[in-house]
């Protein structure tokens, strides 16, 4: 436990857990770049898109979770047996979704499936994107 709480202290501290990275996709009009940014613990991040013809479109994207917690009371014959139990449980998705915007006030919206869904995006996947003006994108990362 303490060799966590170690881990999550230099990574506040420096920064260093912090993911970055970029992702070639293709359009019908060519090439599309894309670079990612996502927090080590973190479900979300920034993500930046050039497109061929040079119009650049940034926002969020957010890996979907689920969180369950539960609260249970075991009873037991004794007075002093009884007992609280707290039970909870984090999920992380492979669906990954992006809403961005570019200066020219075009939209875009991304879909992810993540290979490794707890690495986030640096754990590569696939995905399809659609502009406003109905421009695809399809990238393998």
């Amino acid at each position: 436990m303490k060799k966590i709480a170690w881990v999550s202290l230099i990574c506040i501290l420096t920064s260093a857990c912090t993911s970055r990275g970029t992702i070639q996709g293709i359009s019908e009009q060519g090439s599309v770049k894309m670079e990612y940014e996502q927090g080590a613990f973190d479900n979300d991040g920034q993500l930046k898109v050039m497109m061929p013809d040079g119009e650049l479109y940034y926002g969020k994207f957010v890996q979907s979770s689920s969180s369950e917690f539960g609260d249970s009371l075991i009873l037991n014959e004794g007075i002093k047996d009884d007992a609280w139990v707290l039970s909870g449980s984090d999920r992380v998705s492979s669906q990954t979704q992006a809403q961005l915007i570019s200066r020219q006030g075009n939209t875009m919206e991304c879909q992810f499936q993540l290979s490794k869904p707890d690495s986030g995006i640096k754990g590569g996947g696939i995905g399809k994107c659609l502009t406003s003006n109905d421009q695809k994108v399809t990238v393998t990362f």
